[in-house]
């Protein structure tokens, strides 16, 4: 058995994963130095994420109950597991609890949505956007209320002046919600991918970047200027923030059947351009993932996969998907 303290390190090396799960949260990373120079000028900035001592690290870790979803998947006599994570979290919840951590433990690899240390990552979230679309989304007025619902967020928005419009709008998605207490800095795959290094188990991506870049910035001009569009809204409304919490209360009580049934709260699915982009999101994603998920434990390896929980919800979610495939699915978190 690895000694408790081995699973330290991946807390404290919390700070160095500041590059979050979520695509917005990756190329936030690519300006975190300007966030301190933010907060000391602005008194209405949310407080700073911070990285916890090792005393409150140790507490964190004795007491942290299992929160969010975990499935123990089984076929051809070994098993593997899902489990359903969170973009942005509280300090709090940055150990997972015992029942989750002892499935990593009797993994063999670690796979998340992304490999946050690709070497392609940055590069690939630089890309500037199609020139035609940036005059369009200049010229809308998209653009400057972007960057002023980034400003508001204490994040310089002249650190996106080269960055796609849809990437920078999710950008202030994922920080919207500091003023509640939720932190893309606190994301839980992000705990995760040092809970691996720190394991020395192998991590595989089971998306690329620029698979989730170009799902934000849409497949046409249209598509992104409603997906700014929704975002601007939902931020200024305070619709964002409050789907935030009913997401994050959900998954630290480990609510699966509100999970299940997250079309009937989630507000998403009102306008056909909505329906279509969620379809996007999840359902069409989750084939992909979950073809590459079985695919790496056919080859007989134990792997622990870690996405967002949504990934999760209901007929088209992972565990359902790996089901009409041929494994056996057993709910860990919450006990059935």
């Amino acid at each position: 058995m690895i000694p408790d303290m081995v699973l330290f390190a991946e807390g404290r090396s919390v700070q160095s994963h500041r590059l979050f799960q979520s695509v917005a949260g990756l190329v936030l990373g690519l300006c975190a130095g300007f966030g301190s120079s933010a907060h000391a000028q602005a008194p209405r900035c949310p407080v700073p994420a911070s990285v916890p001592d090792k005393s409150r690290m140790a507490q964190i870790f004795q007491t942290s109950p299992d929160r969010g979803f975990l499935w123990k998947v089984t076929k051809d006599g070994h098993s593997s597991w899902l489990y359903g994570t969170l973009h942005v979290a509280k300090q709090d919840w940055l150990m997972p609890g015992p029942l989750t951590r002892a499935a990593i433990l009797h993994s063999s690899e670690v796979a998340l949505e992304l490999d946050l240390n690709a070497p392609d990552t940055a590069t690939t979230l630089r890309q500037p956007e199609d020139p035609t679309r940036w005059a369009h989304l200049v010229q809308s007025g998209r653009k400057a209320k972007v960057d002023a619902l980034m400003d508001q967020q204490c994040v310089p928005s002249a650190a996106f002046a080269h960055v796609a419009v849809g990437v920078e709008a999710a950008g202030v998605e994922a920080l919207a919600s500091r003023q509640d207490g939720y932190y893309p800095d606190y994301a839980v795959d992000a705990v995760l991918q040092g809970m691996a290094g720190s394991l020395k188990k192998p991590l595989i991506g089971l998306e690329t970047v620029q698979m989730q870049r170009d799902l934000l910035i849409g497949q046409d001009a249209a598509d992104e200027d409603a997906f700014i569009d929704d975002i601007v809204k939902g931020v200024s409304t305070g619709k964002t923030q409050a789907e935030n919490r009913k997401l994050t209360q959900m998954w630290a009580s480990s609510d699966v059947k509100r999970l299940d049934h997250y079309q009937d709260w989630c507000d998403c699915l009102n306008t056909a351009q909505e329906r279509r982009f969620m379809s996007r999101l999840l359902d069409d994603r989750n084939v992909g993932m979950a073809e590459k998920i079985a695919k790496i434990h056919e080859s007989g390896t134990s792997l622990f996969a870690a996405v967002g929980s949504l990934h999760m919800a209901g007929p088209k979610g992972l565990p359902a998907l790996l089901r009409k495939d041929g494994f056996e699915v057993q709910q860990i978190v919450p006990a059935p």
